[in-house]
């Protein structure tokens, strides 16, 4: 498994959200949380040599939430080339940056991930959410 995968597969629409979350059973040790939610503490290094701290996966909302470590970087231009992703700057509710955030949604699900705040340099974080309620 790589980043690439991980941006990539939820592309595919439900079967390939199905793969992330079966990527991400296989290599987290998965805890079960309230409300049939998992949650894995890493560092969990891939196949491409990116490390993940961490990830949960949410059964009943849909939504797969992934760490992604600072070191090694990934390049938050080529994961916008990887799925088409489009950038935005984010800020709180205080004027404070946050980083940028790319979105892009195919298939059903919504795809996006946040960069390190000020420097906007590496991959924080994905985020993977269903564009329409779970049924």
């Amino acid at each position: 498994m790589t980043v690439e995968n991980l941006l990539r597969w939820p592309l595919e629409g439900e079967a390939g959200k199905s793969k992330v979350d079966a990527a991400l059973r296989r290599i987290f040790e998965m805890k079960p949380l309230q409300a049939r939610q998992f949650s894995g503490d890493g560092p969990v290094k891939l196949s491409d040599g990116n490390v993940l701290s961490f990830a949960w996966i949410g059964e009943l909302t849909g939504q797969v939430d992934i760490g992604v470590a600072a070191e090694p970087c990934v390049s938050p231009e080529r994961a916008a080339e990887w799925i088409g992703a489009q950038a935005a700057a984010i800020e709180d509710a205080h004027g404070q940056d946050r980083g940028k955030a790319y979105r892009t949604q195919r298939d059903g699900n919504w795809i996006e991930f946040t960069t390190t705040p000020a420097t906007y340099r590496c991959v924080d974080s994905i985020n993977i959410y269903p564009a329409r309620p779970p049924k």
